[in-house]
């Protein structure tokens, strides 16, 4: 009896200890049921907020995607915008720099023709000249003869026709017979109106027969003589270009330098500056009145 009574009481023991532990049980149920819950919920809002993420990053590449589309077909629309308008107006550039060149090389020919004018026109200007002085000859009266009233028996010619005598073997060459003739002309006539035109000419028959020195002090003559004639310009440059033949180049290079200080504006001192560039030499330097001039033997 007793026995059963213990087994009784054991049985009733456990029967609490396991309703206990069926309640905490239980309730550790209900609170893992709810944490699970919980997690659902958590897992399905993260979900959500996810696609919503991956549905605006799938937008933001579509509009990437797009915009560069959009890029891309502007920079091709401004490329060739920018090609068209270039052609259009490099198109009238290329043709106006081809008339630039035309007109530059239209410009160098004119200059080149108006040069070989201006050595024609100074050729005629100098025929003309020599084509006045002997018309002023043979206008003027004939000047007496030194030896007039002396009861010589011959005269010379007259003036004119000593000065036509000795310009026409100058202009064929006949140098000799030159010098003769403008020598008697300027001993019988040295008052004559064309005198300094036949110093001057003594000294281009000189510089014909190579005697440069001589050529030199005939010019000098002129520009001592008549340094108010028109003739004593082209004395001035004449007288250079003998010194520089004979090969006096400092010489010839004073001369050149007093004719551009004497006559800057005329159209010799323009030769003469080419005859010094020429010589390698400039228009500025000691410019002497008169420049020594070497006696020929």
């Amino acid at each position: 009896m007793r026995i059963l009574s213990s087994a009784a009481l054991t049985l009733i023991l456990l029967a609490g200890s396991a309703f206990g532990a069926s309640k905490e049980m239980q309730e550790l149920q209900r609170d893992i049921a709810q944490l699970q819950s919980q997690l659902q919920a958590l897992q399905s809002s993260q979900d959500q907020k996810l696609a919503a993420i991956q549905a605006l990053v799938t937008q933001s590449l579509d509009a990437a995607g797009k915009a560069n589309t959009a890029v891309s077909v502007l920079a091709a629309t401004v490329n060739q915008t920018l090609e068209r308008e270039l052609k259009s107006q490099m198109t009238p550039v290329a043709g106006l720099a081809a008339k630039v060149d035309n007109t530059n090389n239209d410009v160098a020919e004119v200059r080149n023709q108006v040069s070989d004018l201006n050595l024609s026109m100074n050729k005629v200007l100098q025929r003309l000249g020599d084509i006045s002085d002997a018309i002023k000859v043979i206008q003027a009266p004939a000047a007496a003869p030194p030896n007039a009233g002396t009861g010589a028996t011959s005269a010379p010619p007259p003036a004119a026709v000593l000065y036509q005598n000795a310009y026409r073997d100058q202009d064929a060459g006949k140098y000799d017979l030159a010098l003769s003739g403008f020598t008697d002309f300027l001993k019988f006539y040295p008052e004559d109106p064309n005198a300094p035109r036949a110093q001057f000419n003594i000294g281009e028959a000189h510089r014909g027969l190579k005697k440069f020195d001589l050529a030199a002090q005939d010019y000098d003559a002129v520009i001592e003589r008549y340094p108010s004639s028109d003739i004593t310009p082209d004395a001035y440059l004449s007288k250079g270009i003998a010194l520089r033949e004979a090969g006096r180049k400092s010489d010839s290079a004073a001369t050149f330098r007093a004719l551009i200080a004497n006559f800057s504006r005329s159209s010799q001192a323009a030769k003469a500056r080419d005859e010094l560039r020429a010589l390698g030499l400039s228009a500025t330097g000691p410019t002497p009145a008169k420049s020594p001039v070497r006696r020929a033997k």
